[in-house]
């Protein structure tokens, strides 16, 4: 499943690539055009953030020996589910590190190789900052959590395997 998942999310960043290839240069235009192009480009291209952010959790889980299960469905936003009870502290400390790790390599895109001149490169740029406020919203609580507590706080997925069973009956 990981397979189709990570199939999924290339794909995604390949359509927004092309898009931002075919229609960022309009945004450096003013008028009407130009904004709706540095819009949706930006947008498309800044929405990146978020799977590589997860990918990036995905391999710091695997690096850390990390307990996981692939989504069940390709709708899912999430790749994978991290089991908060089999796992440990160091390896939720390494999944956590990796995700932060494909955030940092997304604003460093952003900002490194974008072309500033580019309404498309401003609007791409705010959405990898919100990413990255999401992550200090969402996941640096947890951190400290697990850090000062020695627990891993529940951030499973998803239904846990099963629930459709005792959900039905």
């Amino acid at each position: 499943m990981y397979a189709k998942l990570f199939a999924r999310d290339a794909s995604i960043v390949a359509a927004a690539a092309l898009l931002w290839w075919l229609v960022s240069g309009l945004s450096a235009d003013p008028g009407a055009v130009g904004d709706l192009s540095g819009l949706v480009a930006g947008v498309a291209l800044g929405v990146c953030a978020l799977p590589v952010h997860e990918w990036g959790h995905f391999a710091g889980a695997r690096l850390g020996r990390s307990v996981i299960r692939p989504a069940t469905s390709l709708r899912a936003l999430f790749a994978f589910s991290f089991d908060s009870k089999r796992n440990s502290r160091r390896s939720f400390l390494a999944m956590t590190l990796g995700g932060w790790v494909g955030t940092a390599a997304a604003v460093w895109i952003a900002y490194a190789l974008l072309p500033d001149e580019l309404l498309a490169s401003r609007v791409a740029r705010g959405m990898v900052l919100l990413s990255v406020l999401l992550v200090v919203v969402t996941e640096i609580p947890l951190v400290a959590s697990a850090y000062w507590t020695g627990r891993i706080p529940p951030v499973e997925t998803g239904r846990p395997r099963g629930s459709e069973e005792r959900a039905a009956a």
